[in-house]
């Protein structure tokens, strides 16, 4: 018989999966209780934030090579 997968809080501390928790619980209350609202809402979020550390990990390539070129011996 195989083992059943362990739920995600037991890879995570205590403390942290109380802190998760009162977080669900909080975007639950903000959503008015609606799961599916709550998590549409978590994934447009995601989303915008993923977009941001692309434009900031662009912007800071860009400036490292422009900082490389101009360090460079003439």
């Amino acid at each position: 018989m195989s083992q059943p997968a362990q739920s995600q809080s037991a890879l995570v501390a205590p403390s942290a999966a109380d802190a998760f928790e009162d977080e669900v619980q909080e975007a639950l209350s903000l959503c008015g209780g609606d799961p599916m609202k709550a998590l549409r809402i978590t994934l447009i979020a995601n989303a915008f934030l993923e977009a941001q550390i692309d434009h900031l990990s662009a912007a800071m390539s860009r400036d490292f090579a422009r900082r490389k070129k101009s360090r460079q011996p003439s």
